[in-house]
């Protein structure tokens, strides 16, 4: 047994398990000697090796002057722990060593980043900091900070700074862009040796989203005109510095609405206090004040929820044009929504689903807004070229609509709610399952509204009547499995 191989293994894993407990323990308590521990320990686990190595020549070397009638490689007579292959894993401790350096650089760096966001609140100076750390370690020499515009959710250009700048803070950015992908996808793209449009260069491109608790708030993007510089560059630390200004930006911003809006209620509880001459009405008026600053506090943080109420907002003004054009969609529209949702719960689809669904049933006919009124609301049978132009309205709806967002799987309903499982519907005559699930749901509620409502031509049918109708007109003009379900949910409605 070879006992200088055995105990020399055993020293040097030793050595290994007590210096990165020394590293850390120094790292996290800001504590000097233990740090020195932990780097003398690596100094003695590199001259060990140094050792072996110059071990490993001497043996060669003698092994070369000796004379053996019998050929052999030098793998024959060195011991298996001084092979090649044995040196070559050797060296992995030089590339651990410098690796356990550079991490603690970045940790390091990490940490004066935090302390630096920590006492400022201006963010020019952090987006500025943020590009210098990252001019450091990538080499960059240009670099954009995007926000999400909370209104468009477009993607658009904050801040540009570097060397070369081009005038692009408050530009939209398309799909094609690097920032797009990267917003799009909430993942790091990075392109090496592709060509710089603007700078009619090839160089590297790099984008990192900004990210807080989970959620998207923008992009950084850095770039360089020198061809695979970023290919080495450390993206786990760029995360964690993107993360790291992320936060900080957002948490300057806040402070910024918060200061605003203490300006603005100082301001006014000046003026109040300077009209009202009564004691108790400048108390009453102060707790007013603040009461107004904790709500619009909590607005801050729950923006969210003015979204939505937006959404809304605009779903209702939406279906108030489609009211003052046709007086029977109003109506239409609303019990349609209420079969539709009624449907969709029946066959258990999800929240968002049903949502989606919601806005689609309440918008469906907005593109008879397209429609001249007197086809409209003409009491006689249409002509050919009449009924040509009420079926536009699908696709007028589409075209409305297909940039607002919220609508989601919503949108594709609206298009193809007149559109027939066998095929012999419009737009697009779209057959069976090539009809979207939520716009065979529509398909039914729609008809069965039109079935029994009265109109200026005719007399709404009997619900008993309608549904025959339905059940009849199952794999022709709508789903069998949905009709199914609406009848059977009428008529247990109708038992009850």
């Amino acid at each position: 047994m070879n006992y200088y191989k055995y105990y020399s293994r055993i020293v040097k894993y030793i050595f290994i398990i007590l210096a990165i407990p020394f590293f850390v323990y120094g790292y996290t308590k800001h504590s000097i000697i233990p740090l020195y521990i932990s780097f003398f320990m690596g100094i003695i686990f590199l001259i060990h090796d140094f050792y072996e190595f110059m071990l490993l020549r001497k043996i060669i070397k003698n092994k070369k002057n000796k004379v053996n009638w019998k050929i052999k490689t030098h793998k024959d007579f060195l011991p298996k722990y001084l092979h090649r292959s044995y040196l070559l894993r050797k060296g992995s401790a030089f590339k651990t060593f410098r690796l356990l350096i550079e991490t603690q650089n970045e940790l390091e760096v990490l940490r004066v980043t935090s302390e630096k966001f920590n006492s400022t609140i201006d963010l020019g100076d952090i987006v500025a900091y943020v590009f210098e750390v990252l001019k450091k370690f990538t080499g960059c020499d240009r670099c954009l900070v995007c926000f999400k515009d909370i209104y468009s959710q477009d993607i658009y250009c904050k801040y540009e700074l570097g060397e070369k700048l081009f005038g692009e803070v408050g530009k939209y950015f398309g799909d094609e862009s690097v920032i797009t992908k990267c917003f799009n996808t909430n993942s790091v793209v990075l392109n090496y040796n592709i060509m710089i449009n603007k700078r009619n260069i090839v160089g590297d491109k790099l984008a990192i989203p900004l990210n807080i608790s989970n959620e998207q708030v923008g992009v950084i993007f850095v770039e360089t005109p020198i061809k695979n510089s970023f290919k080495k560059i450390n993206l786990t630390f760029l995360k964690s510095l993107a993360n790291y200004g992320a936060v900080a930006m957002d948490k300057s911003q806040l402070f910024n609405d918060v200061y605003s809006k203490k300006q603005e209620i100082e301001a006014l509880y000046e003026e109040t206090a300077a009209v009202n001459d009564d004691l108790n009405d400048n108390i009453i008026n102060l707790n007013k004040t603040k009461e107004e600053l904790r709500i619009k506090n909590e607005e801050l943080l729950l923006y969210s929820e003015s979204l939505n109420t937006g959404y809304i907002q605009t779903v209702m003004s939406l279906v108030n044009a489609i009211e003052a054009k046709d007086s029977y969609t109003s109506g239409h529209c609303q019990r349609v929504m209420e079969i539709s949702c009624e449907i969709a719960a029946r066959m258990n689809l999800d929240e968002d689903t049903i949502k989606d669904l919601r806005y689609a049933a309440i918008l469906h006919d907005i593109g008879k807004i397209g429609i001249s009124v007197s086809i409209l609301n003409k009491a006689d049978i249409l002509t050919d070229y009449e009924f040509d132009e009420i079926k536009k309205h699908p696709q007028i709806s589409y075209n409305i609509l297909k940039n607002v967002k919220f609508l989601g799987k919503g949108l594709s309903a609206i298009l193809e709610h007149h559109e027939k499982y066998d095929g012999a519907g419009y737009p697009n005559r779209l057959k069976g399952e090539e009809i979207s699930l939520l716009g065979r749901i529509l398909c039914i509620a729609d008809a069965f509204d039109a079935m029994t409502s009265d109109r200026t031509y005719r007399k709404g049918m009997t619900m008993e009547f309608a549904i025959d109708e339905i059940d009849q007109c199952k794999g022709i003009q709508f789903d069998p499995q949905i009709a199914d379900v609406f009848i059977e949910m009428i008529r247990e409605l109708v038992s009850t």
